[in-house]
């Protein structure tokens, strides 16, 4: 104890002074680096597994939330799927679907006295919601009553079909008919019905 005290009372008044200055200036520079650095390394790791531990507790919360809300959707669906099933084309896919439109359509125009000249199927789309769009485009001839009666039946029926794209032209157009005759029309349109199909089909 006394070595130090005596080296110190040996140095001059200007070397005491530097020495003294050289230790306040070192002892900040030591503080910073061995503590205060430290502890600001911790404080920002544990905010970040705060901040992360945040993030995972909203993500399972939600996902509870949705696990309870599950029941309740696959009920609300399966009702909706049972109140619009009746008025589906029956079809186990979406070909099996455009034959029956095509039988129904011809039904449908062979009772309302509708002579169909001609029936191209179109490709099925996608309609969204499990269901698959089919269409058929037809070319016929029948009065206007007949014609009348024919799409009245189509879309007011059981199944959801849908008349699109209707053109009408007289088939004796440029020349009067006799007021005894029932005028012919020519009738082209496209029918759309829809049908069930599963998610990983491609209609």
């Amino acid at each position: 104890m006394d070595v130090p005290v005596k080296a110190w009372t040996k140095l001059r008044v200007r070397d005491r002074r530097a020495l003294t200055a050289g230790v306040l200036l070192l002892v900040p520079a030591l503080a910073f680096s061995f503590v205060i650095q430290p502890y600001r390394r911790a404080r920002a790791e544990l905010r970040d597994r705060v901040i992360e531990q945040t993030g995972l507790l909203a993500r399972e919360l939600g996902i509870v939330a949705a696990v309870r809300e599950v029941p309740s959707q696959i009920e609300t669906a399966a009702q909706a799927l049972a109140r619009r099933r009746p008025r589906l084309i029956t079809g186990r896919d979406p070909l099996a679907a455009t034959a029956t439109l095509v039988q129904q359509v011809g039904e449908e125009a062979r009772r309302h006295g509708v002579l169909l000249e001609a029936i191209e199927t179109r490709a099925a789309e996608s309609a969204g919601g499990g269901l698959a769009a089919v269409r058929i485009d037809v070319r016929g001839r029948a009065d206007l009553e007949g014609l009348l009666r024919w799409l009245r039946a189509i879309e007011g029926g059981q199944r959801l079909l849908r008349v699109e794209g209707l053109t009408v032209a007289r088939s004796d157009a440029g020349t009067e008919p006799d007021s005894a005759d029932t005028e012919t029309l020519l009738v082209a349109t496209a029918i759309r019905g829809f049908v069930l199909h599963s998610g990983g089909d491609r209609p």
